[in-house]
């Protein structure tokens, strides 16, 4: 079910908010009108995501609790035990490599709507499968996406980690604010830079410009990491605001 992407973040009156809401609604049936039950991939008559190409997705083994770094074992990656991330707890359900990877570039650089339907699904099964809380787990109490800057957002019309975000809020039961935290300054793409360079890339890049998160338990979504730099930074604001706890959800880790 396609969902319609966020607007340009900013305080918007009742009678805006419920013609968006319209809008939204509107967009979601003519998914369903377009997209009929069949897979997004293969286009083969079913759910969203076949079982066939499910099992084609690559898989994550015994990733990192922290960084969702994959490992031989379970267990926590030596950089982690070294040195504590700024994230709780990073939740990924995938390898960034085909045919995920593709997926997400159709989506993020060409609006692919059957894409944006597929990854939403995923987004709700990674959060139905990494955060079944057991006894010894914490529960979000708020969902944020990863924010654009207002001029990429402008040029790219959408954010994808607003769909995503909203798809896994909905699912777990829990609010969603994509308008309190902001990206105050345009930042270079991480895709060509090193771990050092991304750290100082997003440095002082986001501004947490909602109510206090006193005590709060925050999942921030977005759809790739790879070094977690920005979820870092992110992180690291969300705490100077209150939150009690950060943990990260991405569909895949690169």
């Amino acid at each position: 079910m396609p969902l319609t992407p966020s607007p340009q973040p900013g305080p918007a009156p009742a009678g805006a908010t419920r013609w968006r809401d319209r809008a939204a609604a509107c967009a979601e049936w003519l998914g369903e009108a377009l997209y009929p039950s069949q897979c997004g991939l293969c286009l083969a008559p079913g759910p969203a995501v076949c079982a066939g190409c499910q099992g084609d997705l690559p898989p994550l083994d015994h990733p990192c609790p922290t960084c969702a770094l994959p490992l031989p074992e379970a267990g926590v990656c030596p950089t982690c035990i070294r040195q504590p991330p700024a994230l709780d707890a990073l939740h990924a359900g995938w390898a960034y490599a085909w045919p995920l990877d593709q997926l997400i570039l159709a989506y993020k650089h060409g609006a692919s709507t059957r894409a944006e339907r597929v990854l939403a699904v995923l987004a709700q099964e990674v959060a139905e499968r990494r955060l079944n809380p057991g006894p010894d787990r914490h529960r979000a109490d708020l969902v944020i996406p990863v924010p654009l800057h207002g001029g990429r957002l402008r040029e790219r019309g959408f954010n994808q980690a607003d769909v995503l975000a909203r798809r896994v809020a909905a699912v777990r039961g829990v609010a969603l604010d994509n308008r309190g935290l902001r990206r105050e300054r345009a930042t270079d793409s991480q895709q060509a830079l090193g771990r050092k360079a991304r750290r100082r890339n997003v440095k002082g890049a986001f501004a947490w410009h909602g109510p206090d998160l006193d005590g709060r338990h925050v999942l921030v979504v977005d759809d790739v990491a790879t070094t977690g730099a920005t979820l870092s930074a992110l992180a690291g604001v969300l705490r100077q605001a209150g939150a009690a706890r950060v943990e990260g959800l991405v569909l895949a880790r690169a």
